[in-house]
């Protein structure tokens, strides 16, 4: 009997679209389009029996959609933007994010690019940036502008002479060779959707989906279903609305029937996460099959055989039954976290001879041709196979195709030839990752994350019951809740997992819940304006070295005004959500024995051109008391002098307290500066304070720094400077 192997390749990015800004945070939808997605299409050319499924998260496609319609990502209109007119803000940018990539593959492999990596440093810091600029020429500047979007090419886009032909000339690129690298990524990602909708015609690829937006379907259903798989799990406040998870469900199948003109009979729940109750509501939204892992078919019957595993079932819940086939985890992730540091044709036949293994051994056990389902992550992957994949796939296929005793097949055709004859009447709740939620609840990132998700979602059934808002209004806060439910943001918080961006992540997942309240014309909870993440304090490109006292007239008076002073400036974020036009460039700070002074440089000239209604908020925080400082251009214009007018609002532990019994002073004008004594503060020598300010426009916060934490700073004694004197 011939063992049967389906492959199915998940693809899923959660929603990066800012929806203030308007544009994407983050450019991995673009990025992997052309490396990930348009490879994975282009090995199956010529292969016609190489039958494969992918399963497209709708929020991806969505994204990809956008993108044609003229959506952006900073990182690509930086690219877009010539040398000679970037500005140091938008310079430090690059030096920051354009070696986000596996440098072993995607770097190292390149001598220019590693000239550029070493000239940057390896050990950077993004406080590093404001002065690592300086020894970068315009062409260098270039020249990482386009091997970044180069590096993330894919094996078939360097096909493309042109592309070929700019990994052959490595340096001295052109600003016209740089624009027509970025049309040709716009150009692929044109035709990827119809490409793949023409291989389901042809019945080569099966394409699947999970619900919109990527939520762990059982926790938008009872926040309470964790309990289950981990009994001793400290729970947020129950979040349970299943009428959510109906809803993903049936919006994504919908979706992808009217991006692909057919519709997908699988589901991936996302991260496999599954409980009984998901098979009527999967059911009811026109799914005939689902997939979850190995770990819940063994958690859901009790004497497993050694064909267990290499069958589809049916799933009976009361009288609602859907096909449940079972992810192969060793397989699975041989592919995933293995072969990349092997030599790719060892690689595939290592995989095929375990999978003759598999025929062989269930031969003498088993009526019926076995099956196989290896489900894994279908672009992340390939960034550290050396070549991208493309030797280890192509060597895949074509072995399983030249094996008589093995054939790839759709997971829903071999349903069609071997329907289940097995029943499970019980369903373990969990997911892939050991069987159980633990990395999207249960953590105290995580459950404050649920909590404030919780509050939306009981903000949007208030409206509804109020009756006083249109039927757009709550539309609109519903899909801002929907995109909040996506399993990505809750992945990032706590310590289980790491990147860059985690405070990016942390940032969409707080404005699409704002943006739920503005939908709602309610203003947003203050908590939302604060990371959820553990703040931690960051480190400034300089710190004080010196007592100072400036003049506070919002000018700069001499030059030596501010020596000695600390800074900090937007490369400090280390995030890709900088905006380039943003509206402050560096923060200085330092002191003298009485008070504390901050100084803040507009991106523009100087305040008198800053948008209408824009203001500044600074939060200081101390062991003892909560400050908040607010700064606006009054609406009566300009004063005889010719500046603009602003006035001041101070909170003293959220009590107001009039300018002048402060002893707060102020001035905004081509700067702004404030002295703050450390009196007000409550602070003696020793102490420390925190320190976030943030630019807010008719109520809606623009910028935060530090948006990855706080500026700590410490009380100074009078020996201070004699102390630094002695260093």
């Amino acid at each position: 009997m011939k063992l049967y192997c389906a492959l199915v390749w998940h693809m899923h990015q959660p929603l990066y679209l800012d929806p203030v800004s308007g544009r994407f945070a983050m450019p991995w939808v673009r990025l992997h389009s052309v490396k990930a997605y348009n490879d994975m299409l282009s090995c199956l050319k010529g292969r016609r029996e190489a039958r494969v499924t992918f399963n497209f998260v709708p929020s991806l496609l969505y994204q990809i959609g956008l993108y044609l319609e003229g959506k952006t990502d900073e990182f690509l209109e930086i690219s877009r933007k010539k040398t000679s007119e970037l500005s140091n803000p938008e310079k430090e940018f690059i030096l920051t994010h354009f070696f986000s990539c596996h440098w072993p593959t995607m770097v190292e492999p390149y001598q220019r690019y590693v000239q550029l990596l070493a000239l940057r440093g390896r050990d950077f810091v993004p406080s590093d940036a404001s002065w690592t600029r300086n020894r970068f020429s315009e062409q260098d500047l270039l020249d990482l502008q386009v091997w970044f979007n180069l590096t993330w090419m894919g094996f078939a886009a360097r096909k493309d002479p042109f592309i070929n032909g700019l990994f052959q000339k490595g340096r001295l690129f052109t600003e016209e060779e740089k624009a027509r690298l970025l049309d040709a990524q716009l150009d692929i990602m044109k035709e990827l959707i119809q490409s793949y909708a023409e291989r389901w015609t042809d019945d080569q690829i099966e394409i699947t989906t999970s619900p919109f937006y990527h939520p762990i379907l059982p926790l938008l259903m009872d926040t309470d279903y964790a309990k289950r798989c981990a009994p001793g799990v400290r729970l947020p406040r129950r979040f349970s609305y299943p009428q959510d998870a109906t809803a993903q469900l049936k919006r994504g199948k919908d979706f992808c029937q009217k991006i692909f003109k057919k519709a997908p009979s699988g589901l991936w729940p996302s991260e496999g996460s599954v409980a009984p109750e998901l098979i009527p509501a999967a059911s009811e939204a026109g799914f005939s099959w689902l997939a979850t892992d190995e770990a819940i078919l063994y958690k859901s019957i009790d004497s497993p055989g050694p064909d267990a595993l290499f069958q589809p079932y049916k799933a009976q819940i009361g009288d609602s039954s859907m096909d449940i086939i079972f992810r192969h985890h060793e397989l699975s992730d041989l592919i995933g976290f293995v072969y990349k540091e092997n030599d790719p044709e060892i690689a595939a036949v290592d995989f095929i001879t375990r999978l003759n293994e598999i025929r062989r051994r269930l031969s003498a056990t088993t009526d019926r041709p076995p099956f196989v389902a290896v489900i894994l992550d279908g672009e992340n992957p390939w960034e550290y196979y050396m070549d991208g994949g493309e030797g280890f796939l192509s060597a895949l296929y074509d072995g399983i195709i030249c094996n008589p005793d093995l054939e790839l097949v759709t997971v829903s055709d071999y349903l069609k030839r071997y329907p289940p004859n097995k029943t499970l009447t019980r369903l373990h709740t969990g997911s892939w990752i050991n069987g159980d939620f633990g990395i999207w609840i249960g953590g105290e990132e995580e459950n404050r994350a649920w909590e404030v998700l919780g509050e939306a979602r009981t903000a949007v059934e208030d409206a509804i019951k109020t009756g006083i808002l249109g039927e757009n209004e709550i539309s609109n806060a519903m899909e801002s809740i929907f995109a909040a439910e996506g399993s990505d943001w809750f992945w990032w918080y706590g310590d289980k997992f790491s990147t860059s961006y985690a405070y990016e992540f942390d940032s969409l997942f707080r404005l699409h819940l704002q943006g739920a309240y503005r939908a709602l014309r309610r203003a947003a909870p203050a908590d939302l304006s604060i990371p959820l993440r553990r703040p931690k304090a960051i480190l400034p490109a300089a710190t004080p070295v010196a007592f100072i006292t400036p003049i506070i007239d919002g000018r700069i008076s001499f030059y030596w005004e501010w020596n000695g002073a600390g800074s900090v400036s937007l490369a400090e974020q280390g995030g890709s959500m900088h905006r380039s036009a943003s509206n402050l460039n560096r923060i200085f700070y330092g002191f003298n024995i009485n008070s504390l002074f901050l100084r803040l440089d507009p991106a523009k000239k100087n305040f008198l051109e800053w948008p209408a209604g824009l203001g500044i908020s600074l939060s200081i925080t101390t062991a003892k008391d909560r400050v908040a400082i607010e700064a606006y251009p009054a609406q009566v214009g300009m004063d005889k002098l010719g500046t603009t007018t602003w006035r001041c609002q101070i909170k003293k532990n959220d009590l107001e307290i009039p300018l002048h019994e402060s002893g707060i002073r102020f001035a905004i004008e081509e700067i702004a500066e404030f002295e703050i004594p450390f009196v007000f503060l409550n602070l003696i020598a020793g102490e420390e304070l925190s320190l976030n300010i943030k630019t807010i426009q008719d109520g809606l916060v623009q910028d935060t720094w530090t948006r990855a934490g706080y500026l700590s700073i410490k009380m100074p004694d009078k020996d201070f400077e004699r102390r630094l004197w002695l260093v």
